[in-house]
C-alpha cells in the first residue's frame, strides 16, 4: 500500500525532516510575497484606470459645455 507524503516525511531522519520543514516555510513565504505583490499591482493597475476614467469624463463634460 502507497504511503502518503506526511508518513514518508516521518519515517525520515531528524535533520532531514528540520531541512523539509525549513524549505516549506521558505517556499510560503516567497508566495505569500508574491501574492502580495500581485496584489499591489493590481491596486495600482485600477487607480491609474481610475483616473483615466476621470479624464475622459471630464473631457467629455467640457465638450459638451462648449457646445
Amino acid at each position: 500500500m502507497a504511503k502518503n507524503l506526511r508518513a514518508k516525511i516521518k519515517e525520515m531522519s531528524i535533520e532531514s525532516q528540520i531541512k523539509i520543514e525549513e524549505r516549506a516555510q521558505e517556499l510560503i513565504a516567497l508566495e505569500l510575497t508574491r501574492q502580495k505583490l500581485r496584489k499591489e499591482k493590481l491596486k495600482i493597475r485600477k487607480a491609474i484606470q481610475l483616473k483615466q476614467g476621470k479624464v475622459i469624463i471630464l473631457k467629455k463634460i467640457s465638450n459638451n459645455v462648449s457646445i
